[in-house]
């Protein structure tokens, strides 16, 4: 049996246990299998690739610490190590993505570029982070929308299942952390919604560049 589909089970079944136990706050089991997510992720990316990149390792390690991190996310210390470690991860995907993005398509990239501020500007608005967070929340958006772009871009350099995957994962990150921001200064509930669109988000650019 293929070693990358046995892992993608593994995810699978692990995933779904994880989403159950955030409705019942299942504590310790609970940070758990949120630990296991991205490592199994991780073991999907090296038993399927046929070129294993350090960039995609390192962006995946550093998502790995932003989780674990964020496990306490209302110590502020703690969301903001997770913050700057799914920064890290953010530009890390961002540098592998710009290796394969060109040449750029300048109109889409000006017209991305528009589209980009206006979702920030909105998102913000929506956020409503504290002051002592809004320099911060605002360098991690604009990072963010950037490797959005540079994954659409991406996709229009390189098109089929490579960059159709890669680029449908990066709006998953955007829709996953906007709402996490939103829930973490809105004080809403939303941890399933951020969770199944972070994992798809993961999984989805990872399957991206295993089938490059």
């Amino acid at each position: 049996m293929d070693l990358k589909l046995i892992f993608l089970v593994i995810l699978g079944v692990v995933s779904i246990v994880y989403l159950i136990t955030l409705f019942f706050k299942a504590g310790i089991l609970q940070c758990i299998l949120k630990g296991c997510l991205v490592p199994l992720i991780l073991a999907v990316y090296l038993s399927g690739a046929n070129t294993i990149l350090l960039t995609i390792i390192l962006a995946l390690v550093f998502g790995w610490l932003g989780d674990i991190f964020l496990l306490k996310i209302s110590n502020l210390l703690c969301f903001r190590l997770g913050l700057a470690s799914f920064l890290l991860g953010h530009i890390l995907y961002i540098v592998t993505m710009i290796t394969y993005a060109q040449p750029f398509n300048i109109i889409v990239l000006i017209i991305s570029i528009i589209v980009a501020i206006g979702y920030g500007i909105i998102s913000f608005k929506m956020v409503q982070p504290s002051p002592d967070m809004r320099i911060p929340v605002i360098a991690y958006e604009t990072i963010l929308l950037a490797m959005a772009i540079f994954a659409l871009q991406l996709f229009l350099a390189q098109g089929g299942k490579f960059g159709a995957l890669v680029f449908a994962g990066s709006l998953f990150f955007v829709a996953s952390d906007t709402m996490l921001a939103f829930a973490t200064f809105r004080k809403k509930a939303l941890n399933v919604p951020v969770m199944i669109t972070y994992i798809a988000a993961q999984l989805l650019i990872i399957l991206g560049f295993v089938a490059k």
